[in-house]
């Protein structure tokens, strides 16, 4: 009976520990409904996809919206039905802006004019869905280029009882994914398999590249926050990059659960041009040195991004 108590508990507290040291990731998805559309039929047909692949994996998103690309003339309704489909997948939504806009290139006031307007249709459908947290993701990751700017806007966020959402991963799939989506015009599946690998290459050494900053900077893993794009590469090729992470040992929660983490209780106070990680940022307040240089993307894939 000793024996079996001490074995009992010898596997709770390693369950226990397993599960403090389990790595945690939430799916954060910009530019909804979509971006480097071919046509609606197209757009409806991958948004599908990707909500069917998310269902799959048993993630729960957000999606950041820019309802700029919701209102166009004679799409209005398909396109309001195109975020509505999140919400009833059990997806989450937020605010990305009206139209995208540039913090380094307006004003303050500029800003939150196209952050009103931005939320009108989405937060109609969180209403209608239950959706209680509201979520604000910078366009660009571009938090202001002066300190009016940005304590300004944070203070707008707050009054408006919006939680900014930062992001600690970025593996930039908008570069892949248009070099895919060029591909895929030009019939080239070659190309399209090659660049999918890419992709998938690049994303697994940026992976592993946050994970050393952010054991540099907390001596431990935190939830991290992967920020990609609504996409056709992300539609056709969610599930390979959902089966990278999982390889590499991350579960998915959500993004309410990733903001309780206490990283995400720092203080950041980068002002400048820069779009970039919150790691950094964190690293970049606390003076902290961290020598390894983030991963390049190959030349060709750069290339070809670029249209050269």
């Amino acid at each position: 009976m000793k024996y079996s108590l001490f074995f009992l508990s010898f596997i709770i507290s390693q369950t226990l520990f397993s599960q403090q040291n389990q790595k945690k990731i939430a799916i954060t998805i910009d530019d909804l409904p979509f971006v480097q559309e071919i046509s609606l039929k197209k757009t409806q047909a991958d948004t599908k996809k990707i909500l069917d692949i998310l269902n799959r994996y048993k993630i729960k998103s957000c999606g950041f919206v820019n309802e700029g690309k919701v209102n166009r003339i004679n799409e209005i309704e398909p396109r309001t039905e195109l975020l509505e489909n999140w919400m009833k997948a059990g997806q989450e939504l937020g605010n990305h802006t009206y139209s995208h806009i540039s913090f380094n290139q307006n004003s303050l006031e500029d800003v939150k004019k196209d952050f009103l307007k931005g939320e009108i249709i989405t937060e109609k459908l969180m209403k209608k869905y239950g959706q209680k947290q509201k979520y604000y993701r910078y366009p660009y990751l571009q938090t202001g280029n002066d300190s009016l700017k940005k304590y300004g806007f944070m203070e707008f966020l707050k009054q408006n009882n919006y939680i900014n959402a930062p992001v600690t991963i970025d593996t930039k799939d908008y570069m892949f994914s248009k070099v895919y989506t060029d591909a895929f015009k030009k019939g080239d599946t070659l190309l399209m398999k090659k660049t999918v690998g890419a992709f998938l290459e690049y994303s697994s050494l940026m992976i592993d590249y946050y994970e050393k900053l952010t054991q540099k900077l907390e001596n431990k893993q935190s939830i991290q926050i992967y920020l990609c794009h609504a996409n056709m590469l992300n539609a056709d090729n969610f599930d390979k990059f959902f089966d990278l992470l999982k390889s590499k040992g991350y579960v998915f929660v959500d993004l309410k659960e990733a903001l309780q983490d206490k990283i995400y209780q720092r203080e950041e106070k980068y002002v400048g041009n820069g779009g970039f990680s919150w790691l950094h940022r964190w690293r970049m307040t606390d003076k902290i040195e961290f020598k390894e240089t983030e991963p390049k993307i190959s030349q060709e894939i750069l290339q070809l991004y670029e249209g050269k």
